[in-house]
């Protein structure tokens, strides 16, 4: 474990340069985003197709997909380096995906209703964050609308799943403690079994050992090459910020029961980054925009999540 957490922490230091790494990014996305407010549509597609109908925001994904990438990433480097989370670009991370997921809900729904099966492995496994997001900043409305997505399609392999556990727990524990408590693990030998039984448990040593075991396996998937196809841990995002650990603390703080103070070798004390008011998802200039557009062509994103 040494010669892992060695490699994970010379990882670590160089997210504090990954926002520079994703600039030329965020403009070129920037440009896309522009193009399709300003011209109702995304760059080079038509839509003629008239027996089966589809509407121009079902073709956004790096527009939307890119900016959280890059929101989420200069929050991970902001924790890196001074041992905060930065709920302000969380929640510009929190609300770039949220139209993305209701996006992709949507067109989940329509995919059935269109050629009658499912469309399985296209949602990223990297969504899951989002809804570790959400519980982190308090945000249950937005919560609820991301479970209800992994609550209609995990089962269905919706989701592009790595051999990573850790977003299945993810999903699963927010089943337990807030949603239908009605899905079940779709892996062999799920890892997190225990932890989702015993979620709420009394006993601080315990609950210690099951944030060791969490943070523990993520910097081993951290430090896998990809070949261990740990893949939402192979482009620096979601690396090093313990979303999973972290969810499990806020659920528990969430319904009065108390935490230990909680310190792990690859990320410091993870306990003292809980955020104990809520943040309201942000909007940048450019979203408020886009948004008002998709509205202009009749997208509703509360009416079509019913």
């Amino acid at each position: 474990m040494d010669k892992i957490l060695e490699k994970f922490l010379r990882k670590r230091k160089h997210a504090i340069k990954g926002p520079e790494k994703y600039k030329n990014i965020f403009e070129d996305n920037i440009v896309r985003i522009t193009y399709y407010i300003e011209h109702g549509k995304t760059q080079g597609e038509e839509f003629s197709n008239e027996r089966l109908p589809f509407a121009p925001w079902e073709k956004l994904n790096i527009e939307l997909s890119g900016q959280c990438k890059i929101y989420e990433n200069i929050a991970q480097a902001s924790l890196v380096k001074d041992s905060v989370l930065d709920a302000e670009h969380l929640s510009y991370y929190l609300n770039y995906g949220y139209y993305e997921l209701a996006i992709a809900h949507i067109k989940q729904k329509r995919c059935f209703i269109r050629f009658g099966v499912e469309n399985e492995g296209v949602i990223s496994p990297g969504s899951v964050f989002q809804l570790a997001t959400a519980v982190l900043l308090h945000q249950y409305d937005y919560a609820q609308h991301f479970y209800r997505l992994f609550e209609n399609g995990y089962m269905k392999n919706w989701i592009n799943r790595s051999k990573s556990h850790i977003g299945d727990f993810i999903i699963l524990l927010f089943d337990k403690v807030k949603g239908g408590n009605t899905l079940k693990p779709i892996v062999d030998g799920f890892a997190y079994q225990a932890i989702l039984d015993n979620w709420d448990s009394t006993d601080l040593t315990e609950v210690t050992a099951y944030l060791n075991q969490l943070c523990d396996d993520q910097v081993t998937q951290v430090a896998s090459p990809p070949s261990k196809m740990f893949f939402e841990f192979n482009n620096m995002n979601w690396q090093f910020t313990p979303y999973a650990a972290l969810m499990l603390l806020t659920l528990r703080a969430q319904h009065g029961l108390e935490n230990p103070d909680f310190e792990h070798p690859g990320f410091d004390n993870v306990t003292s980054l809980l955020l104990t008011q809520p943040v309201a998802p942000q909007k940048d200039e450019v979203l408020e925009q886009l948004v008002a557009k998709l509205h202009e062509q009749g997208f509703d994103e509360k009416a079509l999540l019913v």
